[in-house]
């Protein structure tokens, strides 16, 4: 089974909002997020509820087919956001992956209306591989850490 959890952080260093989206398959097999999720604002370094909130989104991620989606777009659903280019310019994403048995996070950025692998410097896209399945507490700090990467990147956190 192969599963995607998309974690988004809005570019903000206060009150910031959390939105995590566990994932389903379309009916051609392809993966698709479920109409559900978690939308949350915690403080910045409680790093366990985070990693919770991503595990309890990986439990709920599977194989089925999602056939009945919900009429509500995804940006008005989960983000609040008139369009989805607005949750691209307001968000940051990084994805939880689990892919022929190794557990990753890969950060993403913004590229027109869509989100793409995030490249450092050094044309390397900037993910991180657990050695085994992570702790709540592993996975919180490693996708806060991703986050605060890239608002660094942005000139949000100077």
């Amino acid at each position: 089974m192969d599963v995607v959890v998309i974690i988004s952080k809005e570019k903000k260093i206060e009150n910031f909002r959390i939105v995590v989206i566990p994932s389903g398959r379309s009916e051609r097999g392809f993966l698709r997020t479920k109409d559900y999720g978690i939308i949350a604002y915690p403080d910045k370094k409680d790093f366990e509820k985070i990693g919770e909130m991503i595990n309890w989104a990986f439990n709920e991620s599977d194989d089925k087919v999602i056939e009945n989606s919900s009429v509500t777009k995804i940006e008005k659903q989960f983000y609040n956001c008139s369009s989805y280019r607005k949750v691209t310019n307001e968000y940051n994403e990084v994805w939880l992956e689990f892919f022929k048995g190794i557990y990753s996070i890969s950060l993403l950025k913004k590229d027109g209306d869509a989100f793409v692998a995030f490249e450092d410097e050094n044309k390397e896209s900037v993910e991180y591989i657990f050695p085994e399945k992570p702790t709540a507490l592993e996975l919180g700090t490693k996708v806060m850490e991703m986050f605060e990467y890239k608002e660094r990147y942005d000139g949000i956190i100077e």
